[in-house]
């Protein structure tokens, strides 16, 4: 098991690298091929259109088959479709790539997170690695970033290098992992291809709990990829370079990971999932707010907005670990669902982002503002009517957080 704790988190960290070297170009890519700031984010959401579709699928294959394979195929998909990405000359290019490489990528998390919440029964250990992964994740992220940068300095005059160096990377990583003999089949779920379209009913038949939970992504995705997707846009718009753009990303990623490792699977021993995420959502919005309002700088960016930051990173593994409750769907089934709402919300928020953006590029952060600011009603509401389940049940005994699922 050790062995597959380490090759787990290697993916996940090649993952975070190599998704991200493209991001801190895109603004510039379609800026050469003078693409409205709109049109850009029907591109973006494009990503996010095959996450919604494909989550689920990608999920469930892997529940039936070797995760190596799935998640092999998903970095070739994925860099076959940013290949493209960087030689289009027109939007309707760029937004086809777009969906190929979200509709791949979804292959990759989906599986990763599923493994660790089929094969680590004890919660702690469970807690831990989702932490890990997440955190090596949002390193990688941040490498990516810091790369995609400084490739992005290098080949000014030549941007679409930046892609296809992120291309060749992804299918040599995608050819590592396809042939890797470490053993990703889980243990707990032996399915068949029956099994599959079994299993594929059951999403539609989740407890109250996991469905409101799921549906809060969906404004959570919403919000947090118009930031993510959106800042780079903002700050390159406010005459800092790629570099400058990659280095605080790094930084954001650093924070991340420390978060990741040390403090989130801590709070996730001491306290409940839900308890975490109402305390999240009540600092979030409120560090966004002030990284925007009333003018921008650059101590800002390091303060507030890297705070929000590291708010953020314990939402991911807090979240994932609330899902891993439920042991009576699949978690292949159960974690596609929540990625491909994360997809949907992603779709729909970069899309919004978009004429946002081009009306006024403070609108879109703080309209996301707006839906924190909801999430944050919502899990208080849920946690009311569990307290009030809780002195319900067997006239207010010690609570036992699974039935619920």
């Amino acid at each position: 098991m050790k062995k597959e704790r380490v090759y787990l988190l290697f993916i996940s960290m090649m993952f975070g690298i190599v998704f991200n070297i493209g991001n801190p170009i895109v603004p510039i890519h379609t800026s050469n091929l003078l693409i409205s700031t709109n049109i850009v984010g029907i591109i973006l959401a494009s990503t996010g259109l095959g996450l919604f579709l494909f989550s689920t699928f990608w999920g469930a294959i892997g529940d039936i088959k070797d995760r190596n394979k799935v998640i092999g195929i998903a970095f070739f998909g994925f860099s076959i479709g940013q290949f493209i990405f960087g030689l289009a000359l027109n939007e309707f290019v760029l937004i086809g790539s777009a969906l190929v490489s979200g509709l791949f990528a979804a292959g990759v998390l989906v599986n990763i997170y599923s493994y660790i919440n089929d094969n680590f029964e004890n919660d702690y250990d469970r807690n831990k690695m989702l932490s890990y992964a997440v955190s090596l994740t949002l390193a990688g992220a941040s490498f990516g970033y810091l790369i995609g940068g400084k490739l992005g300095v290098l080949f000014e005059d030549s941007i679409y290098y930046v892609f296809i160096i992120q291309a060749i990377i992804g299918l040599l990583v995608g050819v590592f992992i396809y042939f890797e003999k470490t053993n990703l089949i889980d243990t707990d779920h032996h399915l068949t291809r029956r099994h599959f379209y079994i299993n594929m009913k059951q999403v539609f038949k989740l407890p109250w709990l996991p469905t409101a939970t799921i549906t809060l992504t969906f404004f959570i995705s919403f919000s947090h990829n118009n930031v993510k997707r959106y800042f780079d846009f903002y700050f390159l718009d406010s005459n800092y370079s790629t570099s400058q753009l990659g280095f605080i990303i790094f930084v954001i990623g650093i924070v991340c990971l420390i978060t990741n490792l040390f403090i989130a699977p801590l709070l996730l021993k001491r306290l409940h999932n839900l308890r975490i995420l109402n305390i999240l959502f009540l600092f979030v919005p409120v560090l966004l707010f002030l990284s925007f309002y009333n003018g921008t700088t650059l101590l800002k960016f390091y303060t507030f907005f890297i705070f929000y930051h590291f708010f953020m990173a314990i939402y991911e593994p807090t979240a994932i670990s609330l899902m891993s409750k439920n042991r009576a769907v699949p978690q292949g089934i159960l974690v596609g669902v929540r990625q491909s709402i994360v997809g949907l919300g992603m779709t729909i928020g970069l899309i919004v982002g978009g004429y946002l953006y081009e009306i006024n590029n403070l609108y879109v952060f703080y309209f996301a503002v707006l839906f924190y600011i909801i999430v944050f009603v919502g899990f208080t509401i849920i946690s009311v009517i569990l307290n009030k389940e809780i002195v319900e049940y067997n006239g207010g005994k010690r609570y036992d957080w699974n039935w619920t699922w």
